[in-house]
């Protein structure tokens, strides 16, 4: 990846690694409006001070280093301790996610 990049390719490259190309999925994730993510993607604008701290939280494997300044690696080493955390909190948003949608589907069949 070239170093002088504007961060929508980086968001485009975080979206196509961890979200298969789900832009709404990282939407989603990231608090950002679809539209918001697609101005940042085709390079209209740069995300904010706000948008840059959702996404590092939402992805902590990426390299704060490489996405603010585009220095060293993508990804950076996780301690133990922040995998641990990690997979806690993948757990966590499946059983969200699985509660989310036993509610929408009850509420279709009340419907």
């Amino acid at each position: 990846m070239d170093l002088d990049q504007h961060p929508g390719k980086k968001i485009k490259w975080i979206i196509e690694h961890f979200e298969n190309g789900n832009t709404a999925a990282f939407a989603r994730k990231v608090f950002l409006t679809a539209p918001t993510v697609d101005a940042y993607i085709k390079e209209n604008t740069k995300p904010g001070y706000d948008a840059v701290q959702n996404i590092l939280r939402a992805y902590p494997e990426i390299n704060i280093h490489w996405f603010i300044l585009n220095q060293g690696p993508i990804k950076r080493e996780l301690s133990d301790t922040e995998l641990d955390a990690l997979e806690e909190n993948h757990r966590l948003r499946k059983g969200i996610q699985d509660l989310y949608e036993l509610y929408v589907e009850g509420n279709k069949e009340e419907n």
